[in-house]
């Protein structure tokens, strides 16, 4: 009796012990699958980059508002983007005394049809972007129309202005796209950053006044 008792208890006792093992062995499997899941979903998670437009052309059309006829246009083509090599053309010379308004043309010409840059992702992502300009030697004073799109930092944007030609000068023009600037000012109508990245500054030279 007490060999068999002997016996029975060794052979619980191994029950016991495989049973262990097992669940052990089982418990790591699981542990091993789950992690092996978990890595690959980690790894299928898209990535999400907002890649930087393409912008080939860059068009200012400078209308008098008291007479249709006289228009000053500025053109700047980069077939392979703002980094790329470009032409800036200056078409028209502006009248002494007279008031212009801007219609502003951004758009990337490497897509068929082409894209429109300014209306498809500039406006629609106001906060984010910032216009400045500048002057140089040429007398002209510019303003952010009141109905203009509103920019970042509660500024206005600089899609819709009005420019008034001095005196008869010659000089250069400069327009520049910001990208979600740190700071962004309009109080001297120009507009003034800080920080941020350039999606494109262009200075077109040979603009004049008569």
């Amino acid at each position: 009796m007490n060999t068999n008792n002997s016996n029975l208890k060794t052979m619980k006792t191994n029950f016991l012990y495989l049973n262990s093992m097992k669940t052990s062995k089982l418990f790591v499997a699981a542990m091993f699958c789950l992690t092996l899941i978990t890595s690959c979903s980690d790894d299928d998670d898209p990535v999400i980059i907002n890649p930087e437009e393409l912008i080939t052309n860059v068009t200012l059309t400078f209308t008098n508002t008291g007479n249709a006829t006289d228009i000053v246009t500025m053109s700047s083509v980069a077939p392979d983007g703002q980094d790329g090599s470009f032409t800036n053309i200056v078409v028209g010379s502006f009248t002494s005394g007279e008031t212009y308004s801007l219609d502003l043309a951004i758009t990337n010409e490497s897509e068929s049809p082409a894209d429109d840059v300014l209306n498809d992702d500039i406006i629609p992502e106001a906060d984010e972007h910032f216009f400045t300009y500048g002057v140089n030697t040429v007398s002209m004073t510019m303003s952010r129309d009141a109905g203009d799109v509103d920019g970042p930092d509660g500024n206005k944007l600089g899609v819709n202005t009005t420019w008034i030609a001095g005196g008869a000068s010659n000089g250069s023009l400069n327009i520049t796209l910001v990208h979600e600037p740190v700071g962004s000012d309009d109080s001297n109508n120009f507009g003034t950053v800080t920080g941020g990245e350039e999606d494109f500054n262009i200075t077109f030279s040979g603009v004049s006044i008569n």
